[in-house]
């Protein structure tokens, strides 16, 4: 999930389709730290989660929606 959060800001695509995809990996990380919750494994989704809500939106600072999508991820 990380290797894919990096080449998601590394890919450059346009707003839309980087939100899509954003929003479905934040899903993905926040279901994987749901499922390990009472677990020390959780702090690594956690961390990562914190990574990716700063390094999006200091990339896509002042968008805030596009074609219906949020520009901030669902927190929970």
């Amino acid at each position: 999930m990380e290797k894919d959060f990096l080449e998601l800001l590394a890919s450059r695509l346009p707003l839309a389709i980087a939100s899509e995809k954003f929003e479905r990996l934040w899903d993905e990380v926040n279901s994987a730290a749901a499922s390990v919750i009472s677990y020390p494994e959780v702090n690594g989704y956690i961390a990562l989660l914190k990574r990716m809500q700063g390094a999006y939106e200091s990339q896509y600072r002042g968008s805030t929606h596009m074609n219906g999508l949020r520009a901030t991820p669902r927190t929970g």
